[in-house]
């Protein structure tokens, strides 16, 4: 049996997160290692790592999601814009990253881990927006 990722550990609630939306497709979380601040993550349910592997229906879901939680990135962030990623390299676990961009010169690289009380207290604003 392979071993879960950590998306895995983190939807079966073996590995505690900033939650802002579940459902039973998919779940958004504050990055534990954002470059920006409010970095999120939109993580589908199924563990499949390539993005034109998913079915349409969780494929159109969490692009509707990321969409719903960018619009709230932008209220609680202000940030220029909110930029989008997908990614499943790092983690074999297809993720969609939503990056609020405040300045033209971010790295998409991880920054500096964040205090989980930060992420709390932002995850709160960010489920109150949607």
């Amino acid at each position: 049996m392979e071993e879960k990722t950590i998306f895995e550990k983190i939807i079966d609630g073996e590995i505690p997160s900033a939650k802002i939306y579940e459902d039973d497709i998919c779940m958004s979380i504050l990055d534990k290692f954002p470059n920006t601040e409010g970095q999120v993550l939109v993580i589908p349910k199924k563990p499949v790592d390539y993005i034109f592997d998913l079915d349409n229906e969780t494929y159109n879901h969490i692009f509707l999601i990321a969409k719903k939680i960018g619009s709230a990135l932008d209220k609680v962030i202000d940030p220029k814009r909110t930029c989008i990623v997908v990614e499943g390299f790092e983690v074999p676990h297809v993720h969609i990253k939503l990056y609020p961009v405040k300045n033209t010169s971010l790295s998409l690289s991880p920054g500096e881990e964040a205090s989980d009380e930060d992420l709390a207290q932002l995850a709160e604003k960010l489920k109150k927006a949607l």
